[in-house]
Order: structure tokens, then sequence, then C-alpha cells
């Protein structure tokens, strides 16, 4: 497989690998968080939960197309599709952009949740 070829399936696997990994992680996830949203106020609950997916998916794919491909000593095309091994290390670095955004979507989704259940908290203590 030629390097031009190997950068288009490369490119499509890591962003299927992206969004699967954003799925699966919003899909272990989902239960436990509708758990939690039983004990806050129903409009927040409502609204909380419909974020949930976007807020999952939507960061690990800004993560993955975050990522470039030009870099200081490969600014045109076939500098970038020269070297197999900067291809392999790209996709890598998207990979690893995509979870680290994850991990950052799940560290403000557990803000966001012990925010909600504090309101939730105060409403029941007046």
């Amino acid at each position: 497989m030629a390097n031009e070829q190997f950068l288009i399936v490369s490119y499509i696997i890591i962003g299927l690998l992206s969004l699967g990994l954003a799925v699966l992680t919003y899909i272990w996830l989902r239960d436990s968080f509708s758990g939690i949203m039983k004990v806050v106020p129903e409009r927040l609950s409502i609204i909380l939960e419909k974020l949930f997916f976007i807020g999952i998916i939507f960061p690990a794919m800004a993560g993955f197309f975050s990522v470039s491909f030009r870099s200081c000593s490969k600014q045109t095309y076939a500098k970038i599709i020269a070297e197999r091994s900067y291809l392999i290390a790209k996709n890598q670095e998207q990979l690893s952009t995509s979870l680290t955004y994850i991990v950052i979507a799940l560290f403000f989704w557990g803000v966001i949740v012990l925010g909600a259940l504090m309101v939730s908290e105060s409403r029941k203590v007046k």
C-alpha cells in the first residue's frame, strides 16, 4: 500500500476508533449518569441527559480533528506522505489527543454533576 493510500485508510480508521471509544465511554457511563440524574431536579436532569451524549462525542472528535499533519518540516502534501513513520506518529497523536479530550470532558462532567447534586441538596434543605 502506498503512503497516500495509507494516509487515507489510517485517517478513517483512527477517526472511527476515536468515535467508537467515545461511544463506548458514553454507553459505559450512561446508566450511572441516569441514576444520578434521578436525584436532580427534573428540568435540569432532562437537559443534562440530552447533553451528555454530545458532551462525550464532541470532545473526542474535536481532539481527533485538532491534530494537524503539517509541521515545521512538513509543509507540503508530498513531504507529509513521504514517510510512513511520520503518518503512524500522527495517527497515534490523533488517538492520544482524542482520548485526552474525552478525559477532560469527563472531568468537566464530574464538575457539572457535582454542581447539579449541590443544587438538588440545597432544594431539599429548604
